[in-house]
């Protein structure tokens, strides 16, 4: 039986990605894989280049270069931001004139209409994501934008800019917001548990029980969905602030940083924790360096979350810690033996 895409990002996610492999293992493991079951010939190098040069500069992959309909993907390593390579890309497609470009680190997928007027953001049509999305969802966006049918004909950048141009990206999105915020409130991490929490007890000067913080957010996904379907939601319910998409997007992509605990129990850890007063956090980098930090914990109270408290600090959000190359933290009471970084 032919496998599918579906099938395949299965795999990805399970035996590839998550071995955090190296550039140059995505190039063969992730994006070749996915543009051979694409109808692409990733055995003719006319027909997919690689290294294909550009004055002086190489793009990883040129789809059947020097035709009008060619298309440029540049490739970087698992969990690296792609922000910073989005003009380099760009640039490779002004200067060959090429009207489709996707930017990727094996996981996302950003798909660009390069000679499209505007910034990056605005060229940027579609992402497409191994992990988050759902597998059917995947290939149904990778044939429709990346297949060799769709890109050799022409019919590929069409597709998006009519994308661009129409409601579906907004009806899309609408419904998502939806999905995104049931998700959020029906199974609240730390982070949000945490705050809604210390934000209520900065306002009234009490604790609250976290379980009735998450009964509260409970409440609020049926209101949310009362008023979006029509329906008359409770006054307090309609002027209850729901995320937007941009922030929901930037809080809420990618998975949580893996924190361990010394002691392990988070409830040993934090009693020991308010007992000292501070903490050592220790990093690991995904280039095999360690450093460690000074976790000053004054403000730790009998009721908050350790995970939660660790994971709203700007350096280990969501989206956040891959930037910095972080891949894990361990957190103990005492000391380790390193140099301390400020």
């Amino acid at each position: 039986m032919t496998e599918t895409i579906a099938q395949a990002v299965e795999q990805i996610r399970s035996a590839v990605l998550l071995r955090d492999p190296d550039e140059a293992a995505t190039k063969q493991g992730v994006v070749l894989k996915l543009l051979y079951l694409a109808g692409w010939n990733t055995f003719d190098i006319s027909e997919v280049v690689p290294e294909y040069t550009v004055e002086y500069r190489r793009v990883d992959f040129a789809l059947q270069p020097r035709t009008p309909n060619a298309a440029f993907i540049e490739v970087k390593r698992p969990g690296e931001n792609l922000e910073s390579h989005q003009q380099q890309l760009l640039e490779y497609c002004f200067q060959e004139g090429v009207k489709l470009a996707a930017l990727t680190n094996g996981q996302t997928w950003w798909l660009y209409l390069p000679l499209r007027q505007g910034n990056w953001e605005q060229r940027r049509f579609l992402t497409i994501d191994l992990e988050s999305q759902k597998p059917a969802v995947v290939e149904q966006r990778f044939m429709e934008y990346l297949s060799r049918d769709k890109v050799t004909s022409g019919q590929a950048v069409t597709d998006a800019e009519n994308l661009l141009q129409s409601r579906q990206r907004v009806e899309i999105t609408n419904k998502t917001i939806i999905e995104a915020w049931n998700h959020i409130v029906e199974t609240p991490d730390d982070i949000l548990i945490d705050l809604l929490t210390e934000t209520t007890e900065r306002l009234c000067g009490f604790k609250t029980d976290p379980e009735l913080v998450k009964q509260f957010l409970s409440r609020r996904v049926h209101a949310l969905n009362r008023t979006l379907d029509g329906g008359s939601a409770p006054v307090s319910d309609r002027q209850t602030n729901t995320p937007s998409a941009n922030q929901t997007h930037r809080e809420g992509q990618g998975a949580p940083l893996p924190i361990t605990l010394d002691p392990p129990n988070s409830a040993d850890f934090l009693d020991a924790l308010l007992r000292a007063k501070e903490a050592w956090i220790e990093e690991s980098h995904n280039d095999g360096h360690k450093e460690v930090r000074r976790w000053d914990a004054f403000r730790m109270q009998p009721s908050s979350s350790v995970k939660g408290n660790l994971r709203s600090r700007p350096r280990y959000r969501r989206g956040a810690w891959r930037q910095f190359g972080i891949v894990s933290i361990h957190v103990t009471i005492e000391c380790p033996p390193q140099d301390i970084t400020p």
